[in-house]
């Protein structure tokens, strides 16, 4: 009977240092990956590939302009705002590819991944719940 208090508090503090990480790259929970590398992310972000390490293809969903869009370029892809917006219309104007969609904020980007089997997208650590998978942290 001690173990189960014990296993609470684990999950507890698991949880609470997810919470309290920064950003969260999330899946669908049916995802079968089971983690990704920043570099990893940015080239989906950047419109390089759909398809994970793993082989799963994915569809990125984005942030509107804040916090939660700025960290994430900055701490990921390693681009500001700016840089982001010239890679795209380079892109756009050749055809080559789409930005991916953007979404209202940190709750609209959860919903839709709870929601897309093959969709990712970034939330702030504190919105997290079972609703997605966690498949990178970005302090």
């Amino acid at each position: 009977m001690k173990i189960l208090p014990l296993l609470a508090s684990l999950v507890l503090a698991t949880v609470s240092a997810v919470a309290n990480a920064g950003l969260a790259i999330i899946a669908h929970p049916s995802n079968p990956t089971t983690g990704i590398t920043a570099d990893e992310a940015a080239r989906v972000y950047l419109g390089k590939t759909r398809t994970l390490s793993s082989g799963t293809q994915v569809t990125a969903v984005d942030q509107g302009a804040g916090a939660a869009r700025d960290k994430f370029y900055k701490s990921v892809v390693q681009m500001d705002d700016r840089a982001v917006k010239t890679h795209w219309s380079k892109l756009l104007f050749t055809g080559k590819a789409r930005p991916p969609q953007e979404l209202g904020g940190d709750e609209a980007v959860k919903e839709f991944v709870s929601r897309n089997p093959d969709a990712i997208g970034y939330v702030d650590g504190k919105v997290l719940d079972r609703s997605v998978k966690v498949l990178l942290i970005v302090p």
